[in-house]
């Protein structure tokens, strides 16, 4: 049985369930927004889940956990009591999900995704590796030191949504430096070449990349998602440069990961690499006559060869093996 650990807003869940289905494949989802309809007990002996239904899964029946979206800070509606209760429950509840995440790394059955993946490979990580294989923009990290003057790009370290009801993003925009106080710690980048928005997912070897039909002159924003309706923009086929495989293959594997979103800007040239999210959503790009991209994560859901393991950091700086091929997702 394979356990998804999601939230009930995660659509790419209701795909994958759909799929598991269609082949037979028993699965079980547990929605942490929810947690209150399940009953959950853990013992000596092992744990196992119920849920509204009456179905159960035990953990001597799991096979494969994938760790989708197990997170209460995307989902607004909460029972429970006040704010203080609200914030000890949730602590407990992602601690648990953690908890069960790293009980079945340790038996091979945690596959593909990473729980703790965006704390691990931060954006000045990814930006070191992928500075040996790919065209990154200069950037600066730093408070009480004098910042590279002119138009510049203004990141988060933390991908961490804020406010006190976790609902607002701070996304990628640009500044002049010399407005930016020195007393704050600013990560700056200088401003990247390229036009269109672009984007590979990487899924235990596989590559399915796209880029956006509309250039960000044409679309009048920096940062796409910005946009009201952002993921109903029209994405095609990327064909990408001669090599692009093999160097988003060595990225991942100096990194430890077995799956991310990378996002680049593309254009005449070169691609320039922005980062990589160690547990990125994909679903608006899928075609649903067939869902070859959910099918090619539940397939490596299901593959041991896919689980993450403790050495997964040792196994990353061996040998790569041979390139790997972009996928157009037909």
């Amino acid at each position: 049985m394979l356990l998804l650990l999601t939230n009930s807003l995660d659509e790419t869940a209701d795909v994958l369930v759909g799929l598991c289905a269609e082949r037979g494949q028993s699965v079980f989802r547990f929605n942490i927004d929810l947690w209150a309809r399940y009953r959950f007990a853990w013992t000596p002996d092992g744990f196992a889940f119920a849920d509204p239904s009456g179905r159960v899964a035990a953990s001597q029946a799991l096979t494969a956990c994938l760790w989708r979206r197990p997170s209460l800070r995307e989902t607004a509606g909460w029972v429970g009591g006040d704010p203080q209760a609200r914030e000890a429950t949730e602590a407990e509840l992602h601690a648990l999900m953690r908890e069960i995440a790293e009980w079945a790394r340790a038996r091979g059955l945690l596959r593909l995704i990473e729980p703790n993946g965006p704390r691990r490979v931060g954006r000045l990580a990814q930006m070191r590796v992928a500075g040996e294989f790919f065209a990154v923009p200069e950037w600066t990290m730093g408070w009480g030191v004098r910042l590279p003057a002119g138009r510049r790009m203004v990141k988060r370290l933390t991908t961490e949504p804020l406010g006190p009801e976790r609902d607002r993003q701070i996304y990628v925009q640009s500044v002049d430096a010399e407005s930016l106080s020195p007393d704050w710690p600013w990560l700056t980048q200088a401003i990247a070449p390229g036009t269109r928005d672009a984007t590979a997912l990487y899924v235990a070897g596989r590559i399915f990349a796209f880029e956006m039909e509309q250039t960000r002159a044409e679309l009048g924003v920096e940062d796409w998602r910005t946009r009201v309706g952002a993921h109903a923009d029209a994405w095609r086929v990327w064909a990408t440069p001669p090599g692009f495989a093999a160097r988003v293959e060595a990225t991942m594997r100096r990194l430890g990961l077995r799956y991310g979103r990378l996002d680049f800007l593309s254009g005449d040239g070169e691609p320039t690499f922005l980062e990589v999210n160690p547990n990125g959503q994909f679903g608006w790009l899928d075609d649903p006559a067939g869902w070859p991209l959910h099918r090619a994560v539940l397939d490596a859901a299901l593959d041991p060869a896919s689980a993450l393991q403790n050495e997964a950091i040792r196994e990353a700086n061996a040998p790569p093996p041979a390139e790997s091929s972009v996928s157009t997702g037909g």
